[in-house]
């Protein structure tokens, strides 16, 4: 055991290596759990310190298409804070988003090669499934079974905020571990570590029965596999065989969560409502936009001279919708910017994932493709979920976190020393 211990200190990078990864993980566990604490958000005022430190790197990593994109969609954010209709509740929302944005920046620079992009995702997500776990524990043993089907989605106080956020990042975690599977996990432990790890978030996506995150779940489930498989033919017949899977699942989606019968999935909820009337008032200032932020929204919204509020049983944070948001708060402009970002950020992917297969041979091939391909699934899972709602508190940090990343796999290798190509 002394041995195998001393070999793997050594494979790590020594002792000091070893005490950088014990203080990461640390660092991870507490962000993971609460994303919303001070601590957490020193921590990612400290990554983006590390970023900025690090500028050379940093610059590297974000200076292609979808870095600019995101750079000046950033920039047009800060700016709105001239036209907001509540500059000071603009001003604040900027603060609160600047360590997330600042961290994302570092990931490149801290997480620069595959073996640590991977430890990363898994480690991440291993914790956020701890969480969940311990969440699910709480539910059945205060509301027994079977009640814990039917009550658990209304039961609080909600983990993440809400029911929808939690099952988000289940669905999250279930894609990762999947794909370290698919990529060779090491050792039956490790494989089992990851079943186990499927299965307790996705009975957790089960027993909350929420809607939106299970269909969109089921969609990119669903489509990963066709994705990471190389060569048309193959894509194709396993879109066929897929797409049966998929319309199998839909005739029997009342069947697998009763609340796809609910009549509220016709208004989803008054969504409807707050989306009209938020579009309304975005096509009133369809270059600017009401400045950036959901405390903006909220007071063009509601507090309005112009336009009486929507008449609806709750008040909404947000519109419920990430491409109405991007065009509400930011016009046009920030719409344009910031939706080419994502699609110059995916083209990026794609474009990495087919030199990475055709770079490779035999069984390689399909394992070469998958943290590019894992990525880009992780960031549209969250993008079509927008479709419906707002990606907010983890999830957004999760969106941002999985762009880092994005940037981090696709980074260009570094120059040997003297400049030589």
């Amino acid at each position: 055991m002394r041995k195998r211990w001393k070999r793997w200190v050594e494979s790590a990078g020594g002792g000091a290596a070893l005490w950088r990864w014990a203080l990461g993980l640390a660092a991870a566990a507490a962000f993971w759990f609460d994303p919303s604490s001070g601590l957490s958000s020193a921590i990612l005022w400290g990554a983006g310190v590390y970023a900025l430190w690090n500028g050379r790197k940093t610059l590297a990593a974000w200076k292609n298409p979808a870095g600019l994109l995101f750079g000046l969609g950033a920039c047009w954010a800060l700016v709105s804070v001239a036209w907001s209709f509540h500059p000071a509740g603009t001003a604040r929302d900027l603060i609160k988003s600047a360590p997330m944005m600042l961290a994302a920046l570092a990931l490149p620079a801290v997480l620069d090669r595959p073996g640590r992009i991977w430890v990363a995702l898994v480690a991440s997500a291993g914790l956020i499934t701890a969480k969940l776990g311990l969440d699910l524990v709480r539910l059945f043993s205060e509301l027994g079974w079977p009640l814990v089907l039917t009550e658990a989605r209304f039961h609080h106080p909600y983990l993440y905020t809400h029911p929808n956020v939690s099952s988000m990042m289940a669905g999250l975690c279930v894609l990762v571990f999947v794909a370290r599977g698919l990529a060779g996990a090491p050792g039956l432990g490790i494989r089992a570590l990851l079943g186990a790890g499927i299965a307790l978030d996705l009975a957790y996506l089960v027993v909350m029965a929420s809607r939106g995150p299970q269909a969109v779940f089921a969609l990119v489930a669903l489509t990963f596999p066709v994705v990471l498989l190389p060569g048309w033919r193959a894509r194709l017949a396993a879109a066929a065989l897929l797409a049966g899977v998929g319309f199998g699942l839909w005739c029997a989606a009342d069947a697998i969560n009763p609340r796809f019968r609910d009549h509220t999935m016709s208004t989803f909820n008054n969504r409807d409502t707050v989306w009209g009337h938020a579009k309304l008032l975005a096509d009133r200032k369809p270059v600017l936009g009401y400045g950036f932020g959901k405390k903006a929204f909220h007071k063009a919204v509601y507090e309005n001279p112009g336009q009486r509020a929507p008449l609806v049983p709750v008040r909404f944070p947000h519109p419920h919708q990430y491409w109405l948001m991007l065009y509400f708060q930011g016009g046009g402009v920030g719409f344009a910017l910031w939706s080419l970002g994502w699609l110059a950020l995916g083209i990026r992917l794609g474009v990495f994932a087919r030199r990475a297969d055709r770079a490779a041979s035999g069984g390689a091939r399909m394992r070469a493709r998958i943290l590019p391909m894992l990525l880009a699934t992780g960031i549209a899972f969250i993008l079509i979920y927008g479709i419906g709602d707002y990606p907010d508190h983890v999830i957004r940090h999760a969106q941002f976190y999985l762009a880092g990343l994005a940037m981090a796999v696709t980074l260009p290798p570094a120059r040997p020393a003297g400049g030589a190509a």
